[in-house]
């Protein structure tokens, strides 16, 4: 679904912009070195309906990975894909528009965790702190991430929104592997190199 409102679109597509422009600089950058590697077609939803979904879809598309996007995916949508990539992120502005409440989001997130973990899929987290990577975390996000980030296979986050060890802690007590992210930019190395 769409996020609706020019504010929102607005900030979406200069964030896009920001990103390509950005990475078009990198496209000689050597690897990150501790990335792991998921099996594709893999599927790209929201966990919390922020915008910052739509910049790991850009990514994808711009390297065209073999992904399908849907903001709002019910277990239905996710068959026939091998890994299940969840980007964290907290939007009362796109709950709004989506039409749910954050309850439901998170009832909407279990539901697909139960489904891909039933499946074999591997289960990915993403975390890039506000559209355009800005490091900003809110008790909202904070609270989806808590309730995520212990149940995915691997944690992918900008290393500016987590300042305080918050998803590095879930990371080390569930024993989930962690990347960090040093800027925005690399996304669009990490990206595809999680889906090789």
């Amino acid at each position: 679904m769409l996020l609706k409102g020019k504010g929102i679109i607005s900030r979406v597509i200069l964030s896009a912009i920001c990103i390509l422009l950005m990475s078009a600089a990198y496209v000689h950058a050597q690897e990150i070195s501790d990335v792991k590697s998921y099996p594709s077609p893999f599927f790209i939803t929201s966990a919390g309906q922020s915008p910052d979904v739509l910049m790991v879809k850009i990514v994808a598309e711009r390297e065209k990975l073999d992904f399908t996007y849907k903001a709002l995916a019910e277990t239905a949508d996710i068959a026939g894909h091998k890994t299940l990539l969840l980007v964290m992120g907290v939007s009362m502005k796109g709950l709004g528009s989506a039409g749910i409440k954050l309850d439901e989001e998170i009832g909407r997130i279990d539901r697909l965790i139960q489904e891909a973990r039933g499946k074999g899929m591997g289960i990915i987290g993403m975390f890039t702190a506000g559209a355009g990577g800005r490091g900003g975390r809110d008790e909202l996000t904070d609270s989806v991430i808590s309730k995520v980030a212990p149940k995915v296979d691997y944690l992918v986050v900008i290393r500016s929104g987590d300042k305080d060890g918050f998803l590095k802690g879930i990371a080390e007590g569930n024993t989930i592997p962690l990347t960090y992210m040093n800027t925005i930019v690399d996304m669009t190395k990490i990206v595809p190199q999680m889906f090789q």
